[in-house]
């Protein structure tokens, strides 16, 4: 079973996303708050009741929780939820005794009224045509497998895990011609995490493993080792199911989340399942994926869009030197141009309460008109929200109001003093004659002449002498870093 298309429209902060097109490994990112979570949550809702509008199901609402599914608490309005599920021959087979793939288009709408939320089919096909009455009872079964197909797998919930270990304790004390399944298993474990060379649970019915020939019980070992395991399991039992992952990464090193990539993306290969991962880890975002689906928010609303990680998106991001994973995980872009320096920029902003850790913000210097070209298109691709600096002549008129002009180089605004008592840390010491002339010159001239007499090319070290000239309160600042501060909490508040 694989979801190829999903839709859903006024569920918690979710409004009108519709993604195509998905693959076997698709991770989700997005600024904290931005909907992760309810997505993941909205899938699962969606094949859970998949046959709830054939029925027109109803449900009381007795203690009105679930309210809360509604965007803004608005139950005047309905929610749609929906998609198109692929089912295999085998899994055909197995329900309904045919053998020939089916492809079921379905979208259900939930109503509020009296405390009872109320299920109603809105679209319904099969292999893109209406469905024939055997056809209609043949899918109603088939929706009755998928929803025991889907696993949701929370950061951490003790009562999921402890049912997980359960199942595995199921699983070791199976009988003989059963046991198979156990130890491979156990080899699995060894060839993701080769520190762990064997499990077993001992009669007091703990979990132990073998750490480097030292019996540990599973509940003093490391987090990382706890998670992976469980998560070994599950994924070891999930065949032919959709996986909701919400952030795998949680107490696992860089290297152990490799490994579980990998292994999660050769099983998806191979069509063992289909997953959707909430993900803040680079080293996930780095990974061979079939899509990236970036999460987006606005007036309180999120919004969602696809991204596949294609040839032209990888030429790009090569061209410009940047890294996706650091792009994505940014509410806010800022291009300078070749006036500015990223560093000086940070600096600048820190000192009138714009942080860009706090806020995500990822500032990046365009070098010249290819590199603006490219950032424009990939601002295109992924759904940036972008702030232009110092590049108002250069872009298009629709995004003058995301622009601040910036009229001379940032060397013009440093104290001359706080300069070169930095100049001098790099080993270079001006002459009489250079300090005089750095009162005539304007001060970025005057560095490029000064250090090409000394065999250095200035620019290459221009971030370097900018970030620890102007670290300190007393170097003056343009106006103009108020407005592209202003503007960027314009857009922090949408």
């Amino acid at each position: 079973m694989k979801i190829i298309n999903f839709y859903v429209d006024n569920f918690r902060s979710l409004s009108n996303i519709r993604l195509e097109d998905l693959g076997g490994l698709n991770v989700i990112v997005g600024y904290n708050g931005y909907g992760k979570t309810n997505l993941l949550t909205a899938i699962y809702l969606f094949i859970k009741n998949l046959n709830a509008g054939i029925e027109k199901r109803s449900i009381e609402d007795r203690d009105q929780e679930y309210m809360l599914l509604w965007r803004d608490y608005d139950i005047t309005k309905p929610i749609s939820i929906g998609g198109v599920i692929e089912f295999s021959e085998e899994e055909v087979q197995k329900s309904i005794g045919k053998s020939q793939k089916l492809r079921v288009e379905v979208v259900n709408k939930l109503r509020y009224n009296n405390r009872f939320i109320e299920w109603s089919l809105e679209s319904f096909s099969v292999n893109n045509s209406p469905p024939t009455r055997d056809q209609f009872e043949e899918v109603k079964s088939l929706f009755s497998l998928a929803s025991q197909s889907v696993e949701y797998v929370p950061i951490f919930d003790q009562t999921y895990f402890d049912a997980i270990l359960k199942k595995m304790i199921e699983m070791n004390r199976s009988p003989i011609n059963m046991r198979r399944k156990w130890y491979d298993f156990v080899n699995l474990i060894g060839e993701v995490i080769p520190e762990i060379k064997g499990i077993e649970f001992w009669d007091s019915g703990k979990l132990v493993l073998n750490i480097q020939n030292l019996p540990i019980y599973i509940d003093l070992a490391a987090s990382g080792f706890q998670r992976v395991i469980l998560m070994l399991f599950i994924l070891w039992l999930s065949g032919r199911k959709i996986l909701l992952l919400e952030e795998p990464e949680v107490n696992m090193y860089p290297t152990l989340q490799s490994r579980i990539m990998k292994l999660i993306k050769d099983w998806t290969n191979n069509n063992v399942f289909q997953v959707f991962i909430t993900t803040h880890s680079p080293y996930i975002i780095s990974s061979t994926v079939d899509n990236y689906i970036i999460m987006k928010k606005k007036n309180g609303v999120s919004s969602a869009i696809k991204v596949t990680l294609d040839e032209q998106l990888r030429t790009i991001t090569g061209i410009l030197r940047v890294n996706l994973g650091d792009v994505l995980f940014n509410r806010l872009i800022v291009l300078t141009s070749e006036l500015a320096e990223p560093s000086v920029i940070l600096n600048w902003l820190r000192r009138i309460g714009i942080s860009n850790d706090e806020l995500g913000i990822g500032i990046y210097k365009v070098n010249n008109e290819l590199e603006l070209q490219l950032w424009l298109k990939m601002r295109e691709m992924l759904g940036l929200d972008v702030i232009f600096l110092g590049l108002c002549d250069k872009i298009d008129i629709n995004l003058k109001d995301y622009c601040v002009p910036l009229g001379r180089e940032i060397e013009n605004y440093y104290t001359k003093g706080r300069l070169i008592d930095v100049i001098r840390k790099f080993g270079v010491y001006p002459d009489e004659k250079e300090l005089r002339d750095l009162t005539k010159e304007e001060t970025y001239r005057w560095l490029v002449n000064v250090f090409k007499k000394r065999g250095i090319d200035y620019d290459k070290i221009r971030n370097s002498i900018g970030e620890l000239v102007t670290m300190y309160d007393g170097v003056e600042m343009p106006k103009e870093m108020e407005i592209l501060a202003n503007k960027i909490k314009s857009l922090e508040s949408i």
